[in-house]
């Protein structure tokens, strides 16, 4: 029941977190944060006073898992509410800290309690802005709303079947499974990815060397060879400004698919690396708990190369990047002043 707890404690705060990003007023989303934070210290001595003992009577109490489910259902209908924040973050509060205490043996309860309500109430604000920012229409954070509050009724469906030994086999035993096949999944992700950072690593020494070539190149002419380009068509035609304005759209957006292979290099390089980086981190702790240092050696070897790898790449990535956007913009400033130059003497000689 531990496991259905804390996945409760955890969907109860993106739920509460989701609501807070749906308030306008930040001064509100800041009150209820700090009210949540003084609820914390509020409790630290309660928490304090329990044992672990208590807490899993609790967890095992088939009574008070089907009050906690009733109320968790209660709160879901609630949520309809524009501004009503959900009252479930501060039993989510009290079970944090108590699993502090739990953990953090011999410290200073009082140091604990601050800290968590500093923390949490930090937590709450950074995840509503995040929701923000990353979805801005309101509309898609309601969607992921519903279906946060979905899962939190399943969960709590889930507290009302009695704990029974039937129950008691299978949850662990599908939790196992479920585990199981993600690090499957995992380990099967991981020969793609290291495929693809020595492709992409590869495909960045080719940008380097090219980036070099044009480099030389544009040290020997003044310009780059897309510039000539542009350049010349321009001269084969009557002057006309709806032409030369044509021109430089059309001599950004090739600029721009130049250095799309970089910035994608960019982009990609730290994240193939820290995909691989954790993929291989899970059999090499599996290597240390069991003792089998030679294995651990190895996966961690497989760790440091694919972070480096992937850092290579987005080193080589943001370098060529910053010196083909400088070109390029140099290279449009010059041919918006021909083109003008070009159209002015045109019109003086007509």
């Amino acid at each position: 029941m531990e496991i259905v707890a804390e996945t409760l404690v955890l969907l109860v705060v993106l739920q509460t977190a989701l609501r807070l990003s749906q308030w306008p007023n930040q001064w509100l989303r800041l009150a209820f944060c700090l009210a949540v934070g003084g609820f914390v210290l509020l409790a630290t001595d309660r928490a304090a006073g329990l044992s672990k003992l208590q807490m899993e009577s609790w967890l095992h109490d088939t009574t008070v898992l089907q009050d906690v489910a009733v109320v968790c259902l209660l709160d879901a209908l609630l949520c309809r509410l524009r501004w009503y924040p959900g009252l479930l973050v501060l039993p989510a509060a009290f079970y944090i800290l108590c699993q502090l205490f739990f953990t953090l043996t011999g410290s200073d309860f009082h140091t604990i309690g601050l800290l968590t309500a500093v923390v949490l109430s930090a937590t709450l604000l950074l995840l509503a802005k995040s929701f923000t920012w990353l979805l801005p229409r309101r509309a898609d954070r309601s969607i992921l709303h519903v279906v946060i509050t979905i899962l939190l009724c399943l969960v709590c469906l889930i507290l009302t079947i009695p704990p029974t030994p039937l129950t008691s086999y299978f949850l662990p035993l599908f939790m196992e499974h479920i585990s199981n096949l993600l690090f499957g999944i995992a380990n099967i992700l991981l020969i793609p990815d290291i495929l693809l950072l020595i492709i992409f690593f590869v495909r960045s020494l080719v940008l380097l060397a090219t980036t070099a070539m044009q480099y030389s190149a544009r040290q020997r002419d003044g310009h780059s060879s897309l510039y000539t380009k542009y350049r010349n068509l321009l001269y084969d035609r009557e002057p006309d400004e709806a032409y030369a304005d044509y021109l430089a759209t059309q001599f950004e957006a090739e600029a721009a698919k130049d250095v799309n292979l970089s910035r994608l290099l960019t982009k990609l390089g730290p994240v193939l690396g820290l995909i691989g980086t954790l993929i291989s981190m899970s059999p090499a702790l599996v290597g240390l708990s069991t003792g089998d240092i030679s294995g651990m050696a190895y996966n961690m070897q497989v760790v440091f190369s694919a972070t480096v790898v992937g850092l290579v790449i987005s080193v080589v990535g943001l370098f060529t990047q910053q010196l083909k956007s400088r070109w390029y913009a140099k290279d449009l400033g010059r041919l918006d002043y021909v083109s003008r130059n070009y159209i002015e003497r045109h019109e003086k000689e007509a």
